[in-house]
């Protein structure tokens, strides 16, 4: 497989998760007095597991398992990156660049979740080095702009993501905008500057809505400034919205790519948007490429963790096949592994 732009650039953040268990519920734990505004509280967490992660860690992750593009991934990490093994853990894939900053002075990304009896969780999530992405000039490190086929501009700060989708626009680099929790963070004339400069859309049905409300914007008024539009809807599938060469809309439903086990949905989501990147540097339709990222989310949600999951090309082809009856010429010529 020969292609001119085969090149995928990944931005967004790498973050370290450490995932507590509290076999009681957090309410038999705190102590809450509303009217003096004062809280008490201690959790005894029986277990503590790292993982890595991080929107563009988990992205790259995937984009690694399928080793069909050359993936560079952009961002601020700092001195415990390689310390802690996130480094190595990435460089096992040869075709994932790491063009980091590295901030000896401050720490890596890192997200703490305790889940208590209930499931309930209570998250606290410091961004250290990551707040300096919004100083990372993208044309120091991106020579090449003419190889890339797309950019994903995933979460972390409005600062860093609205200077990567103007810069990302300057380079000609067609981006895919994923806003995810920080919408609300987003001034309504930057939402819409960053949504006009790129080329997808992609966001759960909360985060959409959040992003209609905010512009007062129906999806087909919204998708007027767009191509496509991509609604995760969790066990419930997908949305395709795009417009044709005629500027006609359509809307697809795409049903979900069962796993053989269901243990953890961290990170579906992202290998859902690993899915399409590929999908679409294969040339595949869009249909298509998000029923790839379907596929693809449905491996991640096997096991605990965001990338601990593996999978082969033969795997992705059979429950492809399995789901939607057919496997893209684009995916079935690819040599097998």
């Amino acid at each position: 497989m020969t292609l001119k732009k085969n090149k995928i650039l990944v931005l967004g953040s790498l973050a370290f998760d450490y995932i507590f268990t509290f076999e009681e519920s957090f309410l038999n734990a705190v102590s809450v007095d509303h009217e003096k505004e004062q809280y008490q509280g201690t959790i005894t967490a029986k277990s503590r597991v790292q993982h890595f992660g991080g929107t563009a860690g988990n992205i790259a992750y995937n984009l690694g398992l399928l080793n069909l593009s050359h993936v560079t991934v952009v961002g601020s990490v700092g001195k415990d990156f390689e310390h802690l093994g996130y480094k190595n853990h990435m460089e096992q894939f040869p075709n994932i660049n790491l063009n980091m900053d590295i901030h000896e002075n401050l720490h890596t990304a890192a997200c703490y979740i305790v889940n208590d009896i209930k499931a309930n969780q209570m998250i606290i999530f410091h961004g250290g080095a990551l707040d300096k992405c919004k100083d990372i000039n993208l044309k120091e490190k991106i020579p090449d702009p003419e190889n890339y086929l797309h950019a994903i501009n995933s979460t972390q700060s409005v600062d860093a993501m609205v200077n990567f989708g103007e810069q990302l626009y300057e380079m000609g680099i067609p981006t895919i905008f994923d806003p995810g929790q920080v919408v609300p963070l987003f001034p309504k004339e930057l939402l819409l500057e960053i949504i006009k400069k790129s080329e997808i859309l992609i966001g759960n049905i909360h985060e959409l809505k959040q992003i209609k409300n905010k512009l007062n914007m129906d999806e087909h008024g919204l998708i007027g400034e767009l191509h496509a539009i991509i609604t995760t809807m969790g066990v419930e599938g997908s949305k395709l919205t795009y417009k044709d060469d005629n500027q006609k809309i359509h809307e697809i439903l795409i049903p979900i790519a069962k796993p053989e086990k269901f243990s953890d949905s961290t990170g579906a989501g992202d290998g859902y948007r690993a899915g399409i990147l590929t999908g679409l540097l294969l040339n595949m339709t869009l249909l298509d490429a998000c029923r790839l990222g379907s596929v693809v989310s449905s491996f991640t949600i096997e096991t605990i963790g965001a990338q601990t999951h593996s999978y082969t090309l033969t795997d992705v082809r059979k429950r492809y096949y399995e789901t939607y009856h057919h496997v893209p010429p684009e995916l079935e010529k690819i040599g097998l592994i």
